[in-house]
C-alpha cells in the first residue's frame, strides 16, 4: 500500500498520445485568453513604436537597436543569427525559451497576473521588433529568417502562458474544491503542459 505505484513502459507513449491532448481539450478557455493577451500586446507594441520613436529603444535596448541598424547598413540585417557557432546558438535559443516558458508558468501563481504580464511583455517586444524592420523596409527579411523557428517559439510561449493561467485560475476559482486542492490540480496540469513544450523548443532551436 505504501510503496510508489509502478508505471508501465507504455506510460510515456500514453502521455503524448492521449493524456496531453485531453488536457489541452480541458484548457481551451485559458489558451484562448493567452492568445488574446499576446495578440493584443503585439498590436500595442506596433502602434506604440509607430507613434513614439523612443519606444523601440526603450523596449529592445540601445545596444541591440544600434547593432541591428549597423547590420542593416552592412546589408546583413540579421547578422546576429550568424554571430555565434551553430551549437552555441542552438543551446542558447533552447535554454532561453525553456526558461521563459517555465517563468511564464511559475508566474501564474501570482493569481494569473504574472503569466499575463510575461505574455504581454513578450508580445510587445515581438511587435516592436517587427516594426523596427518594417520601418527600415526589411519586414520580409525578418519574417523569412525569424519565423523559421519563431513559429514554434511563439506558439510555445503562448501555450506556456496558458499553463500559467491554469495555475492562477485554479487559485482564483477553486469551484467546489478547497483552494489548496484546486491549486494542486492546476499546478499538476500546468507542469504537464510545460513538459509537453520541451520537444517544441528543441525543434525550434535546431
Amino acid at each position: 500500500i505504501y510503496r510508489n505505484k509502478k508505471e508501465t513502459s507504455r506510460r510515456f507513449f500514453s502521455f503524448w498520445a492521449c493524456e496531453l491532448p485531453q488536457l489541452f481539450a480541458q484548457v481551451q478557455r485559458e489558451l484562448l485568453y493567452a492568445c488574446v493577451i499576446f495578440g493584443l500586446a503585439v498590436f500595442v507594441g506596433v502602434v506604440s513604436a509607430a507613434n513614439d520613436d523612443s519606444f523601440v529603444r526603450m523596449i529592445l535596448g540601445d545596444v541591440y537597436v544600434n547593432m541591428t541598424l549597423a547590420n542593416m547598413e552592412n546589408d546583413d540585417p540579421l547578422a546576429v543569427y550568424k554571430s555565434m557557432h551553430q551549437v552555441d546558438m542552438f543551446l542558447g535559443l533552447t535554454v532561453n525559451n525553456i526558461y521563459v516558458s517555465f517563468f511564464a508558468f511559475a508566474a501564474g501563481i501570482l493569481f494569473s497576473f504574472g503569466a499575463g504580464y510575461v505574455l504581454f511583455n513578450n508580445g510587445v517586444m515581438l511587435g516592436v521588433f517587427h516594426y523596427l524592420f518594417y520601418e527600415n523596409g526589411l519586414l520580409s527579411n525578418a519574417f523569412l529568417t525569424v519565423w523559421i523557428h519563431g513559429t514554434l517559439e511563439i506558439s510555445a510561449i503562448v501555450i506556456a502562458g496558458c499553463a500559467g493561467l491554469v495555475v492562477g485560475n485554479s487559485i482564483l476559482f477553486p469551484d467546489t474544491y478547497s483552494r489548496l486542492q484546486s491549486f494542486r490540480s492546476g499546478a499538476m496540469q500546468g507542469i504537464k503542459i510545460v513538459i509537453g513544450l520541451v520537444p517544441l523548443f528543441v525543434a525550434a532551436g535546431f
